[in-house]
């Protein structure tokens, strides 16, 4: 009588180990569905031309004309890189303003 207990035994423990990860796999599938199908975030921001002089920013590959004296509101990709377009008296070209993330949404930056 034992030894037909523990055949049963070792079956029901042997089919327990190797049905666990089939009904793992079954059951839980957790794709992130909104990561693929998810739009990308836009950082709205205001620049604001400090300087004496009109000057031009590239957001991305986009050239923003700044008047002095005046802001501009622009809506950006998160991620999109700020810079100078040319040479002005305190920035050379290509210099890094800021990049657009969620914590600059609805911020104004200066620039000198």
């Amino acid at each position: 009588m034992n030894y037909r207990k523990a055949i049963a035994a070792t079956a029901v423990v042997a089919s327990s180990l190797l049905a666990s990860p089939a009904v793992y796999a079954a059951t839980s599938v957790h794709a992130p569905v909104l990561a693929m199908f998810g739009k990308s975030k836009t950082v709205k921001l205001t620049i604001m031309n400090d300087s004496g002089a009109p000057m031009e920013v590239k957001a991305g590959e986009e050239v923003i004309k700044l008047e002095a004296g005046k802001p501009t509101t622009v809506s950006l990709p998160a991620g999109t890189r700020i810079v100078s377009a040319a040479d002005t008296a305190t920035q050379k070209a290509g210099t890094l303003i800021a990049e657009a993330n969620s914590s600059l949404n609805g911020a104004t930056i200066h620039i000198k």
